[in-house]
């Protein structure tokens, strides 16, 4: 498999004849802060960071189970070749939680994850191996109408693969190829945020004291200007130095400026970005430490629309394009792959017990998935549904309601 070297190489390569792609990759786009914004340099930001942390972290620990459709309904399917590698070895170098990670972090950075499926000899999917976002790009080609991924190895060999050989995921897109990278969306917020902790870097690198300019009486030349500026910042800038009292001689004074560290407007300023950030990758407000205004009840709210509107639309998509290039055309009538979201879901151990209990009074769960869902062994007779007539076997239920009202049969005695 030639993808498996990816996994091997510490350097991106880049098609240097494409000069606009290789630009932008390397350079970035310019903010009006003047920063160049990347990839790289974009992680460098905690709110982008930790917003793409949160969002794969919520998709890895996630599992991604396999199911077969029966007559009675549906049935786990452990041993199918699809089950075995989301569920246990995506490849030999991944486990399920890293491969799902860094597919949601591709996706989140790059716009886009790029998953090449390699098959085995008896047509099951073997091994799936994540591309490097950076070099890879969809290509229709608009003779046969046909899709091609391009994609470049570490040696600097482009090949190309077919489209049913990719499993590719996306964030928005405008035209149903690609997705938009959201760093670029965000470059202006993230650029600012970038220019605040340089700012704030150069602030305690020269000291924790105040900008600021030095009264001197008469004239100086050139050279003495420099020198007594020098010897000020050698004895007073510096973290070292901070907060000790300055001694002023030959008639110097120091006059200060603002401090804009503690200025309404920069930190305001601060928060907005980290909030623009933050809704562009659709995480509320309190998980990237806005606590100013949460409650428990608000939090809770929003921890559910996190769920709901943020995670669910990705997991669909993982759903649908896993299932649509993993399984056989003739398969796809009989198995579909189902996010367990009881992991994201789990509560405290008070709320889950109220749970537990209205679903097996109403003979929805039984003893035994209750008992799996809180990883104990099954039980003997635990696999029988009951509901809250005294627990009666579901099947029962109406005779026993029939014979407490006197009636045996449809008849009374």
């Amino acid at each position: 498999m030639i993808f498996s070297s990816l996994l091997n190489s510490r350097n991106e390569t880049t098609d240097l004849r494409n000069s606009s792609s290789w630009f932008v990759k390397m350079f970035g786009h310019e903010a009006s802060s003047g920063e160049r914004v990347t990839v790289n340099s974009a992680l460098g930001v905690p709110t982008v960071f930790r917003c793409i942390n949160i969002r794969a972290n919520a998709i890895a620990m996630l599992p991604f189970q396999t199911f077969k459709r029966t007559n009675k309904g549906r049935e786990r399917d452990r041993n199918h070749a699809v089950a075995k590698l989301l569920e246990r070895q995506p490849n030999p170098y991944q486990g399920p939680f890293k491969f799902k990670h860094l597919a949601e972090t591709h996706r989140n950075l790059w716009g886009n994850a790029y998953i090449n499926i390699e098959w085995g000899v008896d047509g099951k999917p073997k091994a799936l191996w994540l591309l490097n976002p950076s070099v890879t790009e969809p290509y229709l080609d608009i003779d046969t109408n046909f899709l091609w991924y391009l994609t470049t190895l570490p040696n600097g060999e482009q090949v190309k693969i077919p489209y049913h050989d990719i499993i590719h995921l996306t964030t928005l897109s405008t035209d149903g190829l690609k997705g938009k990278t959201p760093i670029q969306i965000a470059r202006e917020s993230i650029g600012s945020s970038q220019a605040a902790q340089k700012f704030k870097g150069k602030f305690f690198k020269h000291g924790a004291v105040n900008s600021g300019f030095l009264k001197i009486p008469g004239m100086l030349n050139k050279e003495a200007k420099e020198k007594i500026r020098d010897e000020w910042e050698k004895a007073n800038t510096g973290i070292d130095n901070a907060q000790r009292v300055a001694i002023l001689d030959a008639g110097l004074e120091f006059q200060s400026l603002s401090m804009p560290l503690k200025d309404a407007q920069f930190i305001e300023a601060m928060r907005f970005d980290r909030a623009e950030i933050a809704n562009i990758y659709d995480i509320p407000l309190h998980m990237v430490n806005e606590l100013d205004r949460a409650t428990y009840s608000n939090i809770e709210q929003e921890n559910l629309s996190f769920l709901q509107n943020t995670i669910n639309p990705s997991l669909v998509q993982y759903q649908e394009e896993f299932a649509n290039k993993l399984f056989t055309e003739r398969e796809q009538s009989k198995y579909y792959i189902n996010v367990n979201l009881d992991m994201i879901l789990r509560a405290d151990t008070k709320t889950r017990g109220e749970f537990y209990k209205i679903m097996l009074d109403k003979g929805v769960y039984s003893i035994n998935e209750v008992r799996e869902l809180e990883e104990r062994n099954a039980i003997e007779g635990g696999d029988t549904h009951r509901v809250d007539l005294n627990h009666v076997n579901i099947e029962i239920a109406d005779e026993y309601q029939l014979a407490r009202a006197g009636f045996k049969g449809g008849e009374e005695d």
